[in-house]
């Protein structure tokens, strides 16, 4: 019973429609790298080495991020980002965190797509709640719809559940 209250606590923090594809919160993106390149062609950014990216109270980290823009805006670029309008995907390698007030998702590879409001971890995940722990191969986490699924990828989803009344001491 714990497993389906560790999923459903999960599925509801990250319910909260994501509006610029990092928090909930919306407003302003401040990204952090090594370095940049922008792709004006094929309308990506990708983002190079220590990568940190925050929105609101929510952070993502991760060694290399990039960033698929639609269709919207010019075709020609002033710098990073402009006119290239809305972000489609956000893909991040290597050591991926994402942090929020709520909990911690870590894995090797996160994916970030915008038409279906899902972001997916593969890769040795390890997804932290208050003092609750799980581990797997795939998490999906369908923030519309709040549902989140974690995967064995082959092997059984891992998972530690410390009762509320275990918690205060």
């Amino acid at each position: 019973m714990y497993k389906f209250l560790i999923v459903g606590a999960v599925a509801l923090s990250l319910s909260l429609p994501v509006i610029a594809q990092v928090s909930g919160e919306g407003g302003p993106i401040r990204v952090k790298a090594d370095r940049s390149e922008v792709l004006e062609r094929e309308r990506k950014v990708i983002l190079i080495d220590n990568v940190d990216i925050t929105q609101g109270d929510a952070r993502l980290r991760a060694d290399i991020v990039t960033l698929a823009y639609g269709g919207q805006g010019s075709t020609t670029t002033d710098g990073l980002g402009s006119a290239f309008g809305d972000i489609e995907t956000m893909t991040a390698r290597g050591s991926v965190f994402y942090i929020t007030t709520d909990l911690k998702a870590t894995g090797d590879l996160g994916i970030y797509n915008a038409s279906t409001d899902t972001i997916t971890l593969t890769g040795n995940v390890v997804l932290v709640r208050g003092e609750d722990v799980a581990k797997g191969q795939r998490l999906v986490m369908q923030l519309t719809a709040g549902v989140t699924t974690l995967d064995g990828g082959g092997s059984q989803v891992q998972m530690v559940i410390i009762p509320n009344e275990d918690r205060d001491g």
